[in-house]
């Protein structure tokens, strides 16, 4: 088993593939105060099965080393982690290379993996991330707002008679009760957002774009985008595809 870990600033998502499958995928909650020996246990826990080697991606650098010291600890393999050092198959045009996020990154990535360029990827984690990887094959930047849980704190948090409410769609745009209203303008502002960006990029480029939408968030506006294909592992998969990338036979 190949062990690909995505390390998020709200959870850890680790997936095990076994000739390029997907076979298992477990989740942890980011926590940036525990120390490599509690992620071993926690991993450990949860994962039986015999790992053969791993990869890494992360965009909380402190916990970067602590998860690869972990990952050694509970599997004896040193996972790779995806930067600078790695290959990828993937040109980059933008400003300058090095601010690229990896999570952005690994999942254009996976995006050449399963859709044609060009395309679009909207990904809603913590932040709402929207890049392109344009018709010649080339990451040429994108698009980064507040997620919808950033957003709905934010909200909350500014005004005295709103309290926070579960994230998922309401039934109609138009709320009949304060908490439906919420839900309307989180869930259903992000979704056109998002459905208006791709648009709008396409239009800038001058030409259609196949649309991916993966991330936390996204099951719940994949029914209210246009053309998008949901694709709620992608990051895993361009970890994978990183990771035979760079095998050592």
């Amino acid at each position: 088993m190949i062990l690909c870990l995505d390390c998020g600033n709200t959870s850890i998502k680790i997936g095990l593939f076994e000739d390029g499958i997907l076979k298992k995928v477990y989740t942890l909650k980011t926590d940036r105060n525990k120390s490599s020996d509690e992620y071993a246990l926690s991993m450990s826990s949860l994962i039986k099965a015999k790992v053969e080697g791993a990869i890494i991606s992360s965009v909380v650098p402190l916990l970067t080393l602590i998860l690869k010291d972990a990952i050694k600890s509970s599997f004896d393999v040193d996972a790779l982690i995806v930067g600078k050092k790695l290959k990828t198959k993937l040109p980059i045009k933008i400003d300058n290379p090095n601010e690229l996020g990896s999570d952005m990154l690994v999942g254009a990535v996976g995006g050449k993996d399963i859709a044609e360029c060009p395309f679009i990827v909207a990904d809603l984690g913590t932040a709402t991330k929207l890049y392109v990887v344009d018709k010649n094959g080339n990451f040429i930047g994108g698009v980064i707002t507040a997620g919808m849980q950033i957003s709905l704190k934010a909200l909350v948090g500014s005004t005295a008679q709103l309290l926070e409410t579960p994230i998922i769609a309401p039934s109609k745009i138009v709320g009949t009760n304060t908490k439906d209203c919420i839900q309307s303008g989180i869930v259903f502002g992000q979704a056109y957002m998002v459905s208006e960006f791709a648009r709008r990029i396409e239009k800038e480029l001058g030409y259609e774009l196949n649309r991916i939408v993966t991330g936390g968030f996204a099951k719940e506006i994949k029914d209210e985008i246009v053309c998008f294909k949901y694709e709620p592992y992608l990051v895993l998969k361009g970890l994978y595809s990183i990771y035979k990338i760079n095998e050592v036979k």
